[in-house]
């Protein structure tokens, strides 16, 4: 099959490429640096001069209208992966037409689409990739030498949230009304409020002093934004600082970021960003427990992170989303935890028995290998598309 893949520095795209070449896939790579806008006079002419040659289809990491558009007027195919959620390019019209298939990780983002009318929109979560090196080692692992750290994050604090500075320009009671929502969402395990605690009448108010979006975006394309781009983040940052130092009282807690860190505990162990492909893998194999924060954008959704810590063969100790419980056995696979009580609890079980930790790493591990590989979602999604092919 001959597939264009629109290339942009997202973490899937290289997984998707390799996994598409090795099933003997011809793959052409389209590279533009492209926003979700459907008019971009340049974007069409490398578009129409790549359709000169035939293809099969065209494959992205997350939705662009733009591709969804151009796909539409030369007839062809379009399948878009989405690791984020939710996205803003999914309110765009482009979204109906019959050439799309969206597979999105989340399931709720997939009943949205279909509850709208998107005839093609499927629910695909995310994958991991099994490095050999990390899948050797991790049989190899039996006792406390094999590991460097004790606790380890990886990922963003979002201390450059746009929050503070908005709230800057709001009068005190729309600022007051944001607070409260915040501590509201930092209050649920799963799920995602935000949303629904913009009505029009906050949001109206809140254009009137500053700038989310362009002035022509309707109601809704705010309220996704500013729930989103903003809020969300706010309380993730919040979320993650106040996990990570609560844990720093208690153990030795590594961070790798790149993050200023300015809200955490000085005893928290502050590390450079690690490389995705070439050294996060290390990471989680060689610590004892590892997080996921999940942010509340994903309201449902497994997010990609953890994936990655069990592909490597690393002991996941994440919070709660219902898809984790659909794909995963808690406690044989990996660890949930519900609120800080709980962490602390589990925390402490399972540095004290490593045994039991190691045991439900490899199982993990293996389960993705078996059941969640990128052989496996991208075969999926050829043949949702091609059926008979």
């Amino acid at each position: 099959m001959k597939i264009l893949l629109y290339r942009w520095e997202i973490y899937p795209y290289h997984d998707i490429l390799n996994t598409l070449k090795k099933q003997g896939h011809q793959v052409d790579v389209l590279v533009f640096p492209l926003a979700n806008q459907t008019e971009n006079e340049a974007f069409t002419k490398l578009f129409s001069e790549k359709m000169a040659q035939p293809f099969d289809l065209v494959f992205s990491v997350n939705y662009f209208a733009a591709i969804g558009h151009l796909c539409h007027r030369y007839q062809i195919p379009y399948a878009s992966w989405c690791c984020d959620a939710p996205l803003l390019a999914m309110l765009h019209p482009s979204v109906f037409y019959p050439t799309n298939y969206i597979f999105t990780f989340d399931k709720k983002e997939q009943e949205r689409l279909l509850k709208k009318g998107v005839s093609h929109a499927y629910y695909l979560p995310l994958a991991g990739i099994c490095l050999q090196k990390c899948f050797d080692l991790a049989k190899q692992k039996t006792d406390d030498a094999f590991y460097s750290y004790d606790i380890s994050f990886v990922g963003n604090l979002y201390d450059r949230n746009r929050y503070e500075d908005m709230c800057i320009a709001l009068p005190n009671y729309l600022c007051g009304y944001m607070d409260a929502a915040i501590e509201a969402q930092k209050k649920v395990t799963g799920g995602n409020l935000l949303p629904s605690m913009l009505d029009n009448n906050i949001l109206t108010d809140v254009m009137q002093y500053t700038h989310v979006v362009n002035g022509s975006s309707s109601l809704e394309e705010l309220r996704l934004h500013f729930a989103t781009a903003v809020l969300s983040y706010k309380v993730a940052a919040d979320m993650r600082s106040d996990l990570l130092n609560f844990l720093a009282d208690f153990y030795q807690v590594h961070l790798f970021t790149t993050s200023r860190g300015t809200q955490l505990k000085k005893q928290i162990q502050l590390h450079p960003a690690v490389d995705y492909h070439t050294q996060m893998p290390d990471i989680f194999l060689h610590s004892k427990i590892n997080l996921n924060l999940t942010i509340p954008n994903i309201e449902n959704g497994i997010p990609l992170r953890v994936f990655d810590i069990l592909s490597s063969g690393g002991f996941l100790l994440t919070d709660y989303r219902e898809e984790i419980c659909n794909l995963f056995t808690d406690g044989i696979d990996l660890v949930i935890y519900d609120g800080m009580e709980d962490l602390k609890k589990k925390t402490d079980y399972y540095l004290s028995h490593p045994e039991e930790r190691t045991a439900i790493a490899k199982s993990g591990q293996k389960k993705v290998q078996r059941l969640h590989s990128y052989e496996k979602r991208i075969l999926q999604i050829l043949h949702t598309i091609f059926p008979e092919g």
